[in-house]
């Protein structure tokens, strides 16, 4: 299996326990049946110690932000799972706990649990209590990139250009299609105590989460077999332009894809080799596409992984934080509330535009996401607040949302893998974007009518 011990790390020293029913695959990250290298290696672990598979998925409410909105989409993925699995001969069981009892309970009659990576501080502190607890071995295997973060560097990268010859070094290696392999004892009859409703609102019902934001299925629907839809149309009908139009927020380039990459129902292993089927790899439509969905989103794993602070404004970089704080007392023209802006009830137009795409479809254009996050240093008091504001209503509202390229994204636009540029009152040395910046790139107003109200 082609570079597949890079990926796969033991989280503790205890022996196997041949004894047991099963082995299990606690799936978090990556909610797929494919392009799963987590689940191959609990298969080919499974086929090894002749057991069968079982792959559990704790589903939880517990969530900061817990929603309508995301648990829709994340249910509609997994209801379809179930019938994937079982196409696989692998039992695929949602039940409902949250993941460290859930892990902990089903480790009792397991041989050995496999997990997925991941790369914030909640879910990797879940792993280690996990680790430490069970009475068996807990494998870790990372699926969610295409190149593991710590082959890649061992240290935080201040620049996508310092990581950008790094992983592009290792990417012909990595770049390989995932072997499907079939398990040798089916688990479809095994007897699970499971919830095993038919349809996505029979398990919303159980759930304690927020109704309030509502659901966006008429925009990005879950599922593998949606976000297949939407590689399709990326590949056959944008593809050939995005390095030229991918910014452009009046135009439809962008793949729509994040909402999916996000969940793991999708693989970007697969997005690139599927792309790489139709299109040469020296392409510049492909290379600017490659920069974005594996340089940028493998910078932002990078940054999560060794920076425990990459949620909150002290995380930022030294030199940020000064000019930003030497420039505290600048006289700010408009100050909003949160829930102003969380309202879209500012005076710009283009803002406005952005947080209502936000509202409504779940999702922000990219280009608007840096103007967005920009605004809120010049109209709150003191950039920390700005800080907080951009993270909370990308966790709240966002598909892609309590993510690390969120966060890496909101961090850069207060300075972090970005440089000093020319002083500016509020913002100092940060990067400075304005809204006659945007009339001069686009026909913006066209955004506006696009999202004009809500």
């Amino acid at each position: 299996m082609t570079t597949m011990t890079e990926r796969i790390k033991k989280l503790n020293d205890k022996p196997f326990n041949d004894s047991g029913k099963y082995v299990a695959y606690v799936m978090e990250a990556s909610q797929r049946a494919y392009f799963n290298h987590a689940l191959e290696f609990a298969i080919s672990l499974a086929n090894e110690k002749q057991k069968p598979l079982i792959v559990i998925f704790n589903l939880t409410d517990k969530f900061k932000h817990s929603n309508l909105r995301y648990y829709t989409f994340m249910i509609e993925g997994l209801v379809k799972l179930k019938k994937a699995f079982e196409e696989r001969r692998i039992k695929f069981v949602i039940q409902k706990s949250d993941y460290v009892s859930g892990s902990i309970k089903l480790s009792s009659n397991s041989v050995a649990l496999v997990t997925d990576k991941n790369y914030l501080k909640t879910q990797r502190a879940w792993r280690k209590k996990v680790s430490e607890q069970i009475d068996v071995p807990l494998f870790e295997v990372e699926s969610d990139v295409i190149v593991p973060i710590e082959i890649v560097s061992n240290k935080k990268e201040p620049y996508a250009m310092t990581i950008r010859p790094k992983i592009l070094n290792l990417l012909n290696q990595f770049l390989q299609p995932v072997e499907h392999q079939e398990l040798k004892i089916s688990s479809n009859d095994f007897e699970f105590d499971e919830l095993n409703f038919k349809s996505v609102s029979e398990y919303l019902q159980i759930l304690n989460i927020d109704k309030s934001v509502k659901p966006v299925s008429e925009y990005y629907a879950g599922g593998f077999d949606n976000a297949e839809k939407f590689l399709k149309i990326f590949i056959e009908k944008k593809l050939s332009s995005y390095k030229e139009f991918r910014s452009d927020p009046t135009k439809d380039f962008q793949s729509e894809l994040s909402p999916y990459i996000h969940f793991g129902q999708i693989s970007t292993l697969q997005i690139i080799l599927e792309i790489l089927k139709h299109y040469d790899l020296k392409d510049q439509n492909v290379q600017t596409f490659i920069n974005e969905a594996v340089v940028w989103r493998e910078l932002a794993r990078n940054f999560c992984y060794y920076n425990p602070l990459y949620n909150e404004y002290e995380g930022i970089p030294d030199w940020a934080k000064q000019t930003l704080e030497e420039h505290l007392n600048d006289k700010r023209e408009y100050i909003y509330s949160l829930d102003e802006l969380e309202f879209a009830k500012t005076h710009d137009p283009y803002w406005n535009a952005a947080q209502i795409q936000l509202l409504k479809t779940g999702k922000m254009h990219n280009y608007m996401r840096m103007y967005w996050s920009k605004k809120l240093i010049e109209w709150t008091k003191e950039p920390k607040t700005a800080f907080d504001y951009a993270c909370y209503l990308n966790d709240k509202y966002e598909l892609d949302g309590r993510d690390p390229n969120g966060y890496a994204g909101i961090s850069w636009c207060f300075g972090t893998h970005d440089r000093p540029w020319f002083e500016r009152p509020i913002f100092g040395k940060i990067r400075y974007m304005n809204d006659k910046g945007l009339e001069r790139k686009f026909d913006i107003k066209k955004y506006v009518e696009k999202y004009s109200s809500l």
